[in-house]
């Protein structure tokens, strides 16, 4: 999200920021004034709190509006409400009317400390509306793990509920880019209260992992996901029967992988995940994006050209004075040269490794082989996983597999990390509210029907945190 959906392919957003500009900068008028803390101090402020019975809201570190390595404190209510707390103080937050806006003040935060100043609850306060109070509470167990695959040694956080006994677990799967432990957590914390455990790792060459996400194929990063749920097995609070994967856009590419790998793995739930290539989705999100921001039609299929002429000499060899002469006609018409990992400039460029590496991966001939429970959502504003080619996909293979348990659903005004949107551009990510009411109600009410002690009914009362009072 932020300047693009971090979950999209990446290649697709240079090539975006190179040919179109970038995004329009939102009007600073009146600002309010945000104090800078260091990320010791914002994490201070992180944990669960409950605003009463069976609602809760969750602030955590991300940094998927900010960039990867600048995380901001973010609040994920359950109602599915998105906000950035920007700090006016040590215990003093706002918020903007959008999920990362703060041009303006929608409402203020503050937070309450006792006598060993240790903070206890929160107070949020719409502008006009009366506060409401959340205290901050225990009812999550966790514990920093670590796993391999092989020369690779993999860290993360094991996330369950305090209540004892043995849980049925979600391992979290990352999309493209250099996501951490808790990257994930936006999707699936609220399965934690209800009896899910949740095991989020820092992806190979983030954090305190090993290895090189860059130089990794999609194959590698499946025995990444299938050591996890290894890992798992050897847990004595874990149920071993009951052990699933969750992941986001690239890990559409992965998680079949992963579940036709290993016997172990008991259900599958893919969010905007691909049943095409890489190079097509990249294409695809390409021509949405620049179409959405009003460049020409001539100029879009002119880059959509580049692209497919990018792609051809990447896996084939051939055609690279086509490739060039048509980069040099667009770098005429830009008046400037466009990032060299967006479009070489030369034959031995390193970006063509990595072009080779994962851009030109099939997913169909895994899913022909996926038998497991699986659950697949796209969002219908999905600019990238374009959902009328994606779900077809899906549907194809996985008759073709003769799997019986499958569920595939277009969550309704979605875009591609399933927030509610209005059109799907990554322009509006920093303005949309909240994610899209029926992506949690899906989820539970599917895992109602294939997890042992998770209840079918909503887990969700629809507040809004920003307006909602006592």
């Amino acid at each position: 999200m932020g300047a693009r959906t971090r979950a999209n392919v990446a290649i697709g957003a240079k090539i975006l920021a190179a040919l179109c500009g970038g995004l329009v900068a939102i009007s600073a008028r009146q600002a309010p004034v945000v104090k800078p803390l260091d990320e010791t101090a914002l994490r201070e402020h992180t944990g669960v709190y409950q605003w009463g019975p069976n609602a809760f809201v969750y602030l955590q570190m991300w940094d998927e509006f900010s960039g990867f390595g600048k995380p901001q404190l973010v609040a994920f209510d359950e109602s599915g409400d998105v906000r950035t707390l920007y700090p006016t103080d040590g215990n003093q937050f706002f918020t903007g009317p959008g999920a990362a806006l703060s041009a303006s003040v929608e409402s203020r935060i503050a937070f309450q400390r006792d006598s060993a100043h240790r903070i206890v609850s929160l107070t949020w306060q719409h502008e006009g509306a009366a506060p409401r109070t959340a205290k901050r509470v225990e009812i999550e167990t966790r514990e920093d793990v670590r796993f391999t695959n092989r020369d690779v040694q993999l860290t993360g956080r094991l996330i369950a509920p305090s209540a004892g006994g043995r849980h049925p677990a979600i391992v979290l799967i990352h999309g493209s880019g250099a996501e951490n432990r808790d990257y994930l957590l936006p999707w699936a914390r609220f399965l934690i209260r209800h009896g899910i455990a949740v095991l989020g790792y820092d992806k190979r060459g983030v954090g305190e992992s090993t290895g090189d996400w860059n130089a990794a194929t999609y194959e590698d990063l499946a025995g990444d996901a299938v050591a996890a749920v290894e890992y798992l097995k050897t847990r004595r609070d874990i149920d071993a029967a009951q052990i699933g994967l969750l992941g986001i856009s690239q890990a559409g590419w992965i998680m079949p992988l992963a579940a036709v790998r290993s016997k172990d793995v008991a259900l599958l739930i893919s969010i905007s995940g691909a049943g095409v290539t890489p190079a097509e989705t990249t294409i695809d999100q390409a021509r949405n994006e620049m179409t959405m921001t009003g460049m020409p039609a001539a100029a879009v299929a002119d880059i959509v050209a580049l692209m497919r002429l990018q792609y051809d000499f990447a896996r084939t060899g051939n055609g690279w004075e086509a490739y060039a002469a048509a980069r040099k006609s667009l770098v005429a018409r830009m008046g400037g040269a466009p990032p060299e990992t967006a479009f070489p400039s030369t034959p031995e460029h390193p970006q063509w490794q990595v072009i080779k590496r994962t851009y030109f991966y099939d997913p169909m001939p895994t899913l022909r082989q996926l038998t497991v429970p699986t659950l697949a959502m796209w969002g219908e504003l999905d600019n990238n996983i374009v959902a009328d080619k994606n779900k077809p996909a899906w549907d194809m293979a996985l008759k073709a597999a003769g799997n019986r348990d499958y569920t595939l659903v277009v969550i309704p005004r979605a875009n591609h990390a399933m927030l509610e949107a209005t059109v799907g551009s990554n322009a509006e990510v920093k303005s949309l509210r909240r994610f899209a009411p029926s992506y949690f109600t899906t989820i539970q009410g599917w895992l109602g029907k294939h997890v042992r002690g998770v209840a079918a009914h909503s887990l969700h009362r629809r507040i809004d945190i920003a307006t909602a009072v006592p």
